[in-house]
């Protein structure tokens, strides 16, 4: 009878014990929020406004809307807005700047940039490859 009573009072002991320590909602601290919300992106180590370099192919020179098209390394198409103060180099005239580059289609660039609120402007363009060959669609279908 003593080892029935003892093994009663365990039984209820852990039971009591077990109801205690459950909880519906799990680990809450007090400033957290039902929702899910993830961690925000670390700012970057130096400025947000520094120059970064793209390396790529030119595709397109857009002068109406001051703009050039280059395909990048990775088979993607980056377009850059350029201004007055976009530098040039590499170029056997580098005196008109960027007019320069039209007519020059499948060179070779690298391109510094900066972030001017969501718009990347070109602050120097270094042309490592000049290609002077007009590549048309209706030239290579000829052939």
């Amino acid at each position: 009878m003593n080892k029935l009573v003892l093994l009663s009072l365990t039984c209820i002991a852990c039971a009591v014990l077990l109801f205690a320590c459950e909880r519906n909602r799990g680990v809450y601290a007090g400033n957290d929020s039902d929702t899910y919300q993830p961690r925000p992106a670390p700012l970057a180590k130096a400025d947000a406004n520094r120059s970064t370099d793209i390396k790529g192919e030119l595709l397109r020179v857009d002068m109406g809307g001051k703009r050039i098209a280059m395909r990048v390394e990775n088979g993607m198409e980056q377009t850059f807005k350029f201004d007055d103060n976009t530098s040039v180099a590499g170029l056997p005239n580098p005196g008109n700047g960027v007019r320069n580059l039209a007519g020059k289609e499948g060179s070779d660039l690298a391109v510094a940039w900066r972030d001017d609120d969501g718009v990347k402007t070109a602050t120097h363009i270094e042309v490592t490859q000049i290609d002077t060959a007009k590549k048309t669609r209706r030239s290579s279908r000829r052939k």
